[in-house]
């Protein structure tokens, strides 16, 4: 151990001892395996080692309580856990004592908690941090936070030391583990370290060296990815006292940046810390929102599964205090879990709740892994919501009327309009039609005698198949929907890709020409540029530091390169290998070829986290005629608030062709792709009254743009006309309404057509 400097303070607080009360790791699993081999209780409680701790292979054990709880069951499932950061051990005592309420209750709660252990899948993990939790104990370092994970004073690599510090801030071993989930990791560190070099590790909110590092991480996530928990807490305690006594709901990182299920998030937090006295007596628990963005489970949660899981920062600054506030502590909390749990069932509380069985339509089989979308509650932040494996799905909602979207590969999707309400839960069974089968043929066509062989990929938005094909005809069978087919034909070949509609057999021909390249050198300033773009010699960033800075430019940043003769080709393809980390829905980035008027001939933009790894993505142009000149434009538009790691190109290249196979694939019933209407985004939002709405798949035919204030009353109303389903965008100038200058406030966006409606908030700010 390394040399360790004692103030006064931390002579004290080294040699304090905890209180006989609190359980060590060996008694906290000695008391579970009690349970497990009760007589009494045993059936009750199912024991299962979900994972091992990094350093010191220790179990991690979670127990699950319910009326049958060594079979799964179509029940709603919630999730407790007791301890993370090591000295935070007022958790562990809070889930024990829940353990034991829910299994030997006092004769005055014994029916209710009968109810829960009959209707609810319950999961309890007193410890999810067991080798942190011996060093409290064992009195090492009572302020200890993180894990053992093996680390040296002058690296990340093992030095077979345990290397620790009682004072707070300086331990140079563990890894903070509520700061390794992958959401957002990139911020999990205070010191914002990109690297090693100057180690990063001396402190005690170390967020390890890529996200999931840990394996008490790893234990979590799986576990979470496994169930599809409807509610969870994770009991902390503030060091400080700064955080004590509050309910964390999920992120608000700016006024205007709230997580999609917010409302009604925050509505169940503000019950559920209503319901913890204050230490003092003066008051309840603080219900607020979470701001930092930096690798917590309770981000993790809500955005991978659709769990609304609230950080609960429990007792003040007496981190182990003495049996008495200890037990003190424990009996105020009580009354909050419960609502928590009969909040999942609708029991004595608000029930507002849709729920359902999705199954196919022709076998009446359940579905796993359809996914589930709220319209009224989405974003492309948030993974799909899926049916679990008894092809159940369950949205906790505030009463009122809401849009399903039930969607599943091979599968027609399906919309619903279902409402729900407090009185009790809605119940929506679903049945989904099975698309047919249909063939896609692929002719490779190229000069020569020789056996070509190219691989490529299938996509659609549920998988990536990849597939090969020989010189000649190639056949492969795929359900009805929407794909998208790309052949990257690595070197100086024209890639090609193509969309598509899949509602009959159809064939196409893909040719294997070389085609002319446009060196597009990133290394070189192009014509026209804006905004202050970085060449580190192989990347092309679009900043030099880690993150970059909002609102850079009122237009944003964008390069043009040279105008190209392609005259003659009637097809051009600009392949990008890039990674990009984003804000979702509010930060884009976008590549486009023009012509030489400006027009637009093809674009793709993206938004969110593809950072991992590079990836090569086509945008492609093609035409019936001929094209006379085209160039490439990137634009990067971030918005005034919350920023991420951006964008890096690796390569972008141009090439163009004359195909003699370029046509429009028909299909034989006049297939219109089955993707809902919605508003993809509002620019900027919020706004001084001048913005733009993207709407997407707009049907043919009329529809209304309606716009409603907080109180749903209707203050603007416009026709729009569209001859064909497609996307549009549309300009507002919302400076006032009804005849009057527009306060600042919340507004209400509708496209409603006559078969669909689409719904989404926008901020109006008084300039």
């Amino acid at each position: 151990m390394r040399l360790i400097f004692f103030t006064i303070y931390l002579g004290i607080l080294h040699g304090q001892v905890l209180d006989e009360m609190y359980h060590t790791t060996d008694e906290i699993y000695e008391f579970l395996d009690t349970l497990n081999r009760s007589e009494h209780v045993g059936h009750l409680v199912h024991l299962d080692t979900i994972g091992y701790s990094t350093q010191d292979n220790i179990p991690i054990i979670a127990v699950r309580i319910s009326d049958n709880a060594h079979i799964k069951e179509d029940e709603p499932r919630v999730l407790f856990i007791g301890q993370v950061h090591a000295e935070e051990i007022m958790g562990v005592e809070v889930v024990i004592s829940l353990i034991k309420d829910l299994l030997f209750p006092d004769i005055s709660i014994q029916n209710h908690m009968n109810i829960l252990v009959q209707y609810l899948d319950i999961w309890l993990i007193p410890t999810a941090n067991p080798e942190g939790l011996n060093v409290v104990h064992d009195g090492l370092d009572l302020s200890y936070r993180k894990n053992k994970r093996d680390l040296s004073p002058s690296g990340a690599f093992p030095n077979s030391v345990f290397d620790y510090d009682p004072s707070i801030g300086n331990d140079v071993d563990g890894v903070d583990l509520n700061r390794n989930f992958s959401f957002n990791w990139a911020f999990g560190d205070t010191f914002l370290e990109p690297d090693n070099s100057d180690y990063a590790s001396h402190y005690d909110y170390y967020k390890g060296e890529e996200p999931f590092s840990e394996n008490e991480s790893i234990a979590i996530r799986d576990l979470a990815l496994e169930n599809d928990f409807v509610f969870s807490i994770v009991w902390h305690s503030s060091r400080s006292g700064n955080l004590s006594e509050k309910v964390f709901t999920s992120w608000k990182w700016d006024e205007t940046k709230e997580s999609p299920d917010l409302g009604i998030m925050k509505s169940i937090a503000d019950e559920f810390a209503g319901n913890i006295p204050t230490e003092d007596g003066s008051s309840t628990y603080l219900s607020v929102f979470s701001g930092s963005r930096n690798g917590k489970l309770h981000d993790w949660f809500y955005r991978e599964t659709g769990c609304i899981q609230y950080l609960v920062e429990c007792g003040t600054s007496n981190l182990q205090p003495h049996a008495l506030l200890l037990e003190n502590t424990i009996y105020r909390t009580k009354p909050a879990m419960v609502y928590l749990m009969d909040r999942a069932i609708g029991y004595y509380t608000d029930a507002g709740q849709i729920t359902g069985i999705v199954r196919d339509n022709s076998s009446g089989i359940p579905i796993e892994g359809v996914e589930v979308e709220v319209l009224e509650h989405t974003g492309s932040v948030l993974k799909p919501r899926l049916t679990n494996e008894f092809g159940r799905y369950r949205r906790i909602l505030d009463a009122g009327t809401y849009t399903l979207l039930f969607k599943s590969e091979g599968f027609e999707p399906k919309q619903l309009t279902v409402t729900a309400n407090n009185s009790g839960i809605t119940q929506q069974d679903v049945y989904l039609t099975p698309e047919d089968i249909y063939q896609i043929s692929i002719d490779l066509q190229h000069d020569g005698t020789e056996i070509i062989e190219v691989e490529g990929t299938v996509s659609n938005e549920f998988s990536v198949y990849p597939i090969t094909i020989y010189s000649g005809s190639n056949s492969f069978s795929f359900r009805g929907g929407n794909y998208e087919i790309t052949f990257l034909m690595d070197g100086e070949f024209m890639p090609w890709e193509m969309n598509f509609a899949l509602d009959s057999d159809i064939h196409l021909t893909v040719p294997y020409d070389l085609g002319t390249n446009y060196d597009l050198n990133l290394s070189l300033p192009w014509p026209h540029s804006v905004g202050e773009w970085y060449y580190n010699g192989s990347l092309l960033r679009s900043q030099e530091d880690i993150y970059y800075e909002n609102g850079i430019l009122a237009d944003g940043m964008l390069m043009e390169s040279d105008l190209y003769d392609i005259n003659g080709s009637n097809r051009v393809v600009v392949s990008v290998d890039h990674r990009f980390e984003t804000e979702w829905d509010h930060d884009e980035i976008r590549v486009s070829i023009l012509d030489q008027d400006n027009n637009i001939l093809g674009t793709k933009a993206w938004t969110g986290n593809e950072w991992d790894e590079f990836r090569e993505h086509l945008i492609y142009a093609t035409t019936d005629g001929s094209f006379s000149s085209a160039r490439v434009r990137i634009e990067f538009s971030p918005d005034e608030t919350v920023n991420y790691r951006g964008w890096e190109i690796r390569e972008i290249r141009m090439s163009a062709i004359n195909d003699a196979y370029v046509s429009i694939t028909e299909n034989s019933r006049n297939y219109s792709p089955k993707i809902p209407l919605r508003i993809s985004g509002i620019y900027p939002n919020p706004s001084y009254g001048n913005l733009l709405v993207n709407i997407n798949n707009l049907p043919a035919g009329n529809a209304v743009l309606n716009i409603y204030n907080i109180l749903g009353q209707n203050v603007f109303s416009r026709k729009i006309t569209s001859q064909s389903k497609a996307d549009r965008s549309i300009s507002l100038d919302l400076g006032s309404l009804e005849g009057h200058s527009t306060g600042s406030g919340m507004f209400f966006i509708q496209i409603q057509s006559a078969s669909e409606q689409a719904v989404k908030k926008c901020i109006i700010i008084k300039n």
